[in-house]
C-alpha cells in the first residue's frame, strides 16, 4: 500500500511538472505569435515607406524632365518623358498630333 501511494505521489508530481511545461509552452507560443505580428507589422510599414521613398524618387525624376523639357523645349526630351510617365502608344500619338495642331504652343 505504501509503495502504491508512493507510486501515485510520483505520478501526480509528474503530472503537475508536465502542466507546469505545457503551461509555459502555451506561454511561449502566445509570445513567439505576438511577437510574429508585431514583425510582420514593421516589415509591412518598412516596405510603405520604401515603396513612399520610391514614388517620391519617381515624381522627382518625372519633374525634372518637364522643367528641361520646357526650359529648353527640347524635343529629344519628349521620348524620355513619355517613358517616364509610362505613357502607350495612343497617349504619344494623341501629343504628337497635339503637338502638329499646336495645341501645345502654349509651352513655349
Amino acid at each position: 500500500v505504501r509503495k502504491a501511494t508512493e507510486e501515485r505521489e510520483g505520478y501526480r508530481l509528474h503530472v503537475e511538472r508536465m502542466q507546469a511545461e505545457l503551461t509555459n509552452a502555451q506561454s511561449m507560443v502566445d509570445l513567439a505569435t505576438r511577437q510574429n505580428a508585431l514583425l510582420k507589422d514593421q516589415l509591412r510599414e518598412s516596405e510603405q515607406a520604401r515603396d513612399r521613398a520610391d514614388k517620391v524618387q519617381q515624381i522627382e525624376y518625372v519633374k525634372n524632365i518637364v522643367v528641361k523639357y520646357l526650359e529648353s523645349n527640347d524635343r529629344q526630351m519628349l521620348p524620355v518623358l513619355y517613358t517616364a510617365l509610362h505613357l502607350s502608344d495612343t497617349d504619344v500619338n494623341r501629343i504628337r498630333n497635339g503637338q502638329e495642331k499646336g495645341v501645345m504652343a502654349w509651352f513655349k
